[in-house]
């Protein structure tokens, strides 16, 4: 899993060490519009999405590219809920998704040892799913990515939270939530994250996603990863997640079992 981009590189390095020792590579998404304090240019991070697409392209079977919010404003004149949006180079990046459009989805799942992983931007919310079930219909994987298809559809990714917007709701999208959404904040504690029912979505036994960015490491509990770190992760057969420093180290990380 790769969370995250923002016009950075560490995902060159990790799919290169590991892309003939696993099975899928999958994007979280946000691939552009990076932070000002990085020293990335826009420049940069449009041609580090291209490298993106172009791998993808190589490795259409392996790799899965998943959309973040951050890459929904250049995908669909729809979703209006913009942030860092990068109207100069706009047109440039619009034109590369609709030319690889067919590239890119909003979930994507995995059955492992008979456990079924949702992989996406932000994560699933039971409330927002429940919120817009005459658009979403049945919660699966076809349906959601069927979102992109629709106009409804585009509109209702665009719902934010009150973590990110005064005039917020429940719950934000698949490309919206906030991590702390999914938090029981009366049971949790710095050592102990637990998580809400509403971020246990039926027919899932796991989510997999970034969004909300981590200062230095990731937030692991039994139900949920929340991985936006800048670091690469690993799932292997057994469930377990470990993450990949800039130097391909291994360093094991508990909870997931």
């Amino acid at each position: 899993m790769i969370p995250d981009v923002h016009g950075r590189s560490f995902w060159k390095n990790a799919v290169s060490e590991f892309e003939n020792k696993v099975e899928k590579i999958i994007f979280l998404g946000d691939y552009l519009d990076p932070y000002e304090y990085e020293g990335i240019t826009r420049k940069e991070a449009i041609s580090n999405f291209e490298e993106i697409i172009a791998y993808k392209i190589n490795n259409k079977d392996k790799v899965v590219l998943l959309l973040g919010n951050h890459d929904m404003h250049y995908f669909s004149k729809e979703f209006h809920t913009r942030s860092r949006y990068d109207s100069s180079n706009a047109w440039h990046i619009a034109n590369d998704f609709k030319t690889h459009r067919s590239l890119f989805k909003l979930a994507h799942e995995e059955d492992i040892n008979g456990k079924k992983f949702l992989f996406s931007h932000a994560g699933l919310m039971n409330s927002w799913v429940k919120r817009n079930e005459n658009v979403i219909g049945d919660t699966t994987v076809t349906s959601i990515n069927h979102l992109l298809e629709i106009p409804l559809g585009i509109r209702i990714l665009t719902d934010v939270s009150s973590y990110r917007s005064w005039f917020g709701e429940k719950s934000g999208s698949i490309v919206w939530s906030d991590v702390r959404e999914k938090i029981d904040m009366n049971t949790s504690n710095e050592d102990n994250i637990i998580s809400n029912t509403d971020a246990i979505v039926e027919g899932y036994d796991y989510q997999i996603f970034g969004h909300t960015q981590q200062n230095e490491k990731p937030i692991i509990t039994d139900n949920w990863a929340c991985l936006d770190c800048r670091k690469a992760f690993i799932l292997d057969d057994d469930g377990v997640l470990t993450q990949i420093d800039d130097e391909i180290q291994n360093a094991h990380i508990d909870k997931t079992e």
